[in-house]
């Protein structure tokens, strides 16, 4: 029974994500054929900047929610009203940071207004806890209407920005307003659902001890796997590589929604497959590795075969020097999940204090590989660097740590197809 649910709550996130990347990947498109590489570069290379304090802004809270979810059910408003009040404190300090950062590093006073519009995002996201609230409970189908009215909204936003020919400054504040957007529509769904918000100072407190490990490792993750190449590609060529790298990434970052909505819709059961034995939860988290990168690189293949066909055809001729990057860029995906799905094993397993090591390496590795690269290579060299950075960071790493080496044979088990079909006295969780 419970598995006829991770089925359809699988369903209904990826078909609510698929939606929701459809919407977006069209009018973002369509705004980066309006602004041209310069101008869309721009606003790529600025919201990097902004970026940087999402994990701030999270406080880690992202990473332990659904496990607090399902282990207190009976505090879920209070356990919800208490995170969306601490990350918005958090966010109001990342915004004002943000915009100081970006104004230090460029003397155009238009980067600060830019940065300012695109820094509400922050705020705003403080809401998507409510998203995580109907995962936990196998109710996604609540929460991917929510997303699919949202990104309607914003949709005609973009297009009604493009039609009236506005400015660059408009096409900022559109960052802000897709997450404006779901605020809102997550908020009224959850509370005509006849739940209520309540918070706790006492609540604070037991969940910063829980979320303060993946806070380092957010801030760590955020640089090295979304915005050191963006950057230093930025700083060391020019803002128009951003936006050529951007156009590849974007294309290659279409398709994940579908890994989400997998991790999402198994996380809670299989940290109810831990209660029952360790033989079962091995055999759940070897399954999920095996999706997450066989998938992986069946898509891999296909976009080495028709990178060129859909830059062209969706960007047009001026974005072509994204297509050899995407080609490259597109083998990071499966180990850059595998890395996002390993969060279960660790809460189970409580090794989360392992988080903030892997990530620092990861942060190290992936610097040193952009500075390396892209002074060499420009973009195909900051594409490179994310695939070596995402393979020695979640595979090959885990290895050289005794408390993770289990993790990292079990992803080996995965990719060897071992054990991944044993179904030998699991029982039904």
């Amino acid at each position: 029974m419970k598995n006829n649910g991770v089925v359809k709550n699988a369903s209904w996130i990826m078909i609510g994500r698929f939606f929701q990347l459809a919407l977006t990947f069209v009018t973002t498109m369509l705004v980066a054929r309006y602004l041209g590489p310069a101008e869309n570069g721009k606003l790529v290379y600025i919201y990097s900047y902004v970026q940087l304090f999402l994990p701030l802004c999270t406080l880690g809270l992202n990473d332990i929610v659904v496990k607090e979810l399902v282990d207190h059910e009976e505090k879920n408003d209070e356990i919800l009203g208490t995170m969306i009040v601490m990350r918005l404190l958090a966010s109001l300090v990342s915004m004002l940071c943000s915009t100081i950062l970006v104004g230090m590093m460029n003397s155009d006073p238009s980067y600060r207004i830019i940065a300012l519009l695109q820094s509400f995002s922050l705020m705003f996201q403080s809401f998507d806890c409510l998203m995580y609230f109907y995962q936990s409970k196998l109710m996604s189908q609540k929460s991917g209407i929510a997303y699919a009215v949202a990104y309607i909204l914003s949709s005609v936003f973009r297009i009604f920005a493009i039609l009236t020919k506005r400015g660059t400054l408009c096409f900022a504040f559109a960052y802000s307003f897709d997450f404006l957007m779901v605020a809102l529509m997550l908020l009224m769904t959850y509370l005509k659902d006849k739940h209520s918000l309540k918070f706790s100072f006492s609540t604070v407190g037991y969940l910063l001890r829980k979320s303060y490990f993946y806070i380092l490792s957010g801030l760590l993750v955020v640089i090295y796997g979304k915005v050191t190449d963006t950057l230093l590609l930025g700083k060391m060529v020019n803002e128009e590589s951003v936006s050529y790298y951007a156009a590849g990434t974007t294309l290659c970052n279409a398709w994940p929604f579908l890994l989400t909505a997998i991790i999402d819709s198994f996380s809670p059961i299989i940290i109810e497959a831990h209660k029952k034995g360790k033989e079962v939860f091995q055999t759940k988290l070897k399954q999920l590795y095996a999706l997450i990168f066989y998938i992986g690189t069946f898509v891999a293949i296909g976009v080495l075969i028709f990178s060129n066909l859909a830059i062209m055809i969706l960007y047009g001729s001026q974005y072509a020097k994204a297509s050899l990057p995407m080609k490259i860029y597109a083998w990071s995906t499966a180990f850059s999940y595998i890395g996002v799905s390993r969060a279960i094993w660790m809460q189970c397993e409580n090794k989360t204090r392992y988080e903030t090591v892997i990530s620092l390496f990861g942060a190290i590795t992936n610097i040193a590989l952009n500075f390396i690269l892209i002074s060499n290579y420009g973009i195909i060299g900051a594409a490179i660097a994310a695939v070596l950075t995402q393979f020695l960071t979640n595979f090959i790493f885990l290895f050289a740590m005794k408390d993770t080496r289990e993790n990292a044979k079990l992803i080996l088990d995965a990719i060897l197809l071992k054990g991944v079909f044993n179904r030998k006295g699991e029982p039904n969780v």
